[in-house]
Order: C-alpha cells, then sequence, then structure tokens
C-alpha cells in the first residue's frame, strides 16, 4: 500500500512539473512535445501489445506512429496557419518604423503626424498616382503614432 502512495506521489510531482512546463512554452515547443509524446506513446502501447501476444494488434499504434512522423495534410496545414499568425503578430509596426515612414522625429506632436500623414497621403493616395500598399503604411503609422 505504501510503494502504490509513493508512487502516486512522484507521478503527481512529475505530472505538476509537466504542466508547468507547459504553462511556460513556446508554441513550437509545446507542440513538439506533444508530437514525440503521442510517438513514444503508440511505439510504447505496440510494445505492450505485441509482448501480450497480439501482434497483429500492434500494427494499429505502430501504424498511427508513422502516419504522424511522416506527416499528413492536417498536421502542415495547422503548422502554416501558425507561422501565418506569428508573421502578422510580427508585422506590427513599430513606433520607430512609424516615425519613418511619415519623415519624423521621436516626440513628435500629434499637429506634426497628422500633417506629415496629409502632405504623404497627398503624394501617395491611390488616386493620386500612389498606390494601396503605401497608403496602407501610411494609415498604419499615423495609427501607431496616435494610438488609434
Amino acid at each position: 500500500m505504501a510503494a502504490w502512495f509513493i508512487i502516486g506521489l512522484i507521478l503527481a510531482f512529475a505530472l505538476l512539473v509537466l504542466l508547468n512546463w507547459w504553462a511556460n512554452a513556446d508554441v513550437k515547443s509545446a507542440r513538439n512535445a506533444l508530437f514525440w509524446a503521442i510517438i513514444g506513446l503508440c511505439g510504447l502501447f505496440g510494445l505492450v501489445l505485441f509482448a501480450a501476444g497480439k501482434g497483429f494488434m500492434a500494427i494499429i499504434p505502430a501504424g498511427f506512429a508513422a502516419w504522424r512522423m511522416i506527416g499528413s495534410k492536417g498536421w502542415e496545414r495547422v503548422k502554416n496557419a501558425d507561422q501565418t499568425q506569428a508573421r502578422s503578430r510580427s508585422n506590427r509596426m513599430s513606433e520607430e518604423e512609424a516615425l519613418d515612414v511619415l519623415g519624423l522625429k521621436k516626440g513628435a506632436e500629434e499637429d506634426e503626424i497628422n500633417q506629415a500623414y496629409r502632405k504623404l497621403m497627398a503624394q501617395c493616395h491611390p488616386d493620386k498616382g500612389g498606390n494601396d500598399y503605401l497608403a496602407s503604411k501610411l494609415n498604419e503609422a499615423k495609427q501607431t503614432l496616435l494610438g488609434k
């Protein structure tokens, strides 16, 4: 009875350590760890089935593990979606970049920001020979600096 209690305490402690790591891990590391945990559990389950004389049944977890290792379209979609999301988060304009876009120095007042925005927008607006990309960058720079 005491042995089971000690084993339970060890497993509970290991679970707490794992959950603490999981809560603080970045998404890529957590996904990678989960992927290899699934592969390991499938392999372990297959070995248990094989040792129990259910060799034919061991094919199921082994096949699943192989399928996950080779990769599936669903797994690739998840990876691509995370990369796109990370790119969109990192593409937010910084204050330094916004100042550079509008040609201003740090500490520019609201009037200076609006004046520089209007002047550049008059030149870069799609109706004035500019393009949508430049106009969107000017809009983003103004919003970043004015906090709107």
